[in-house]
């Protein structure tokens, strides 16, 4: 299964596997701590800081803010390098859901889910009761799957 995010305002494309951006850019509740810091050993960013964008995206859809978001810029960066944040207790969040946000949300980018095992963790499998599809066709952008198409 494809699913797309877009980020119109600072996006980028990487041309190729491997390839490494040096640029910072990203809105600031979303950015990745290596873009901030430019500190990524590896010389730049790449994949990473999408799937960290992501898991700031999944907060904020479960929580209804982003989790390092403050008053301020400097603060909301200061939160970012530190992994710092919280489930509200008045959010209903499940274990499985908080999971994958702390395994997304980890500060080294080698050490955070890729995108297979984010698919392939139980929050999703929670969610559809079954593990979700590589594949749809493409008639499911104008009409919803079938139950045969996702078993």
């Amino acid at each position: 299964m494809q699913i797309k995010l877009g980020d119109f305002g600072l996006a980028t494309k990487l041309d190729f596997e491997g390839e490494r951006k040096r640029t910072v850019c990203g809105t600031p509740n979303y950015i990745a701590p290596e873009i901030i810091d430019n500190t990524n050993t590896s010389g730049g960013h790449s994949y990473e800081v999408d799937i960290w964008s992501f898991g700031v995206i999944v907060f904020t859809l479960l929580v209804g803010r982003p989790p390092f978001e403050t008053s301020d810029v400097k603060s909301t960066y200061k939160k970012i390098r530190n992994v710092e944040y919280e489930f509200p207790e008045a959010a209903q969040v499940s274990e499985q859901a908080k999971s994958l946000i702390r395994a997304i949300l980890v500060l080294d980018p080698a050490k955070r889910l890729r995108i297979d095992e984010i698919m392939d963790h139980p929050f999703f499998a929670l969610a559809t009761g079954q593990s979700i599809p590589k594949f749809m066709p493409a008639s499911t952008l104008a009409v919803p799957p079938s139950t045969a198409m996702i078993s």
